[in-house]
């Protein structure tokens, strides 16, 4: 596995949320773990599951447009394929997606990757219209919780944890820097941004917008109404506010675009955020750890699927 600066981060979380707690709250931790309901839980990951579907049907929307629908099961490979590889290194998954309907369908690659960047801008908006909405329903109780924490923390001389927090987002915020680098130095790639470009306008001159459209809002209904029913596995959370459901999932949102599939980070930033509803650090790491193993589970199981029907697939139109 390669060691990048997110995984680094993740690995840095990890070892911070372990040795925080005492070995009383560890166990506390382990218990609702081991007593949580996971009805709730697989009913999440078929929701999650569906919303990789729809991925894959309204890609073929932008694809038509450039002369090509592959078969819906080879782009609900390749998408599988893609988030397996992106708990590898990040954002490498949507490179790989491309060079999959390369191969099989004769998609040009750079046209491919163009189709899947004017995906992800169209769920960056997205993201950031609930980003706004959840700041908006919540803003006055993280005002307050924030007020309450630097009186506490002055109070208490506890300046090393806000220092902590603060070296955190600065870490965070070089890694987006990073990766955003990376981003405009592969577009500054002579020849290949005129095929990505054709391929990101297909958002515009595709003939179905309107599906694709919903298809959009059905991805991403999936993805709230995944992380809201998975509250009902834990009781301590299983009467939370829209709003902290909202801010809890905008930041594990965030923390999976950044990191290796949310390693590390995922738990840790869920925890952080429910704390300004009260809920306590313990019982947000459960939940944290919960969803994500949960998640994580299924990307692997569906991406490891994916790869070995992919290997078949090569194997026999070889023969």
């Amino acid at each position: 596995m390669k060691i990048t600066l997110p995984l680094l981060l993740g690995f840095f979380l990890i070892y911070y949320s372990y040795y925080q707690f005492t070995d009383q709250e560890r166990d506390t931790v382990y218990s609702y773990l081991l007593e949580a309901d996971y009805y709730w839980i697989i009913l999440a990951v078929i929701f999650a599951f569906l919303s990789h579907l729809s991925r894959a049907w309204r890609w073929n929307y932008m694809l038509e447009t450039l002369g090509t629908t592959p078969k819906f099961i080879t782009n609900v490979m390749a998408i599988g394929a893609g988030y397996a590889i992106n708990l590898i290194i990040p954002r490498s998954g949507e490179i790989s997606r491309a060079a999959i309907i390369n191969r099989s369908d004769h998609v040009p690659l750079d046209k491919a990757i163009g189709t899947i960047i004017a995906e992800r801008v169209l769920d960056l908006i997205l993201l950031l219209i609930i980003t706004v909405v959840a700041i908006l329903s919540a803003g006055n109780t993280i005002l307050n919780f924030f007020k309450d924490r630097l009186n506490s923390a002055f109070a208490k001389a506890e300046l090393s944890k806000i220092l902590l927090y603060s070296c955190v987002f600065i870490v965070a915020i070089i890694l987006i820097l990073l990766i955003s680098k990376r981003i405009r130095l592969y577009h500054k790639v002579k020849g290949f941004v005129v095929g990505i470009k054709e391929g990101f306008m297909t958002i515009w001159t595709m003939k179905k917008k309107w599906l694709y459209f919903l298809h959009t809002l059905f991805i991403w209904g999936m993805y709230v109404l995944m992380f809201y029913i998975s509250i009902f596995a834990i009781p301590g959370i299983a009467s939370l506010p829209v709003s902290a459901i909202l801010c809890a999932f905008v930041a594990g949102s965030f923390a999976v675009a950044f990191t290796n599939g949310g390693f590390g980070a995922y738990p840790y930033f869920i925890a952080q955020v429910l704390l300004f509803f009260g809920v306590s650090e313990t019982l947000g790491t459960s939940f944290g750890w919960i969803l994500w193993l949960s998640q994580t589970l299924m990307i692997l199981v569906y991406g490891l699927i994916s790869l070995l029907l992919l290997s078949l697939k090569g194997s026999v139109s070889h023969k």
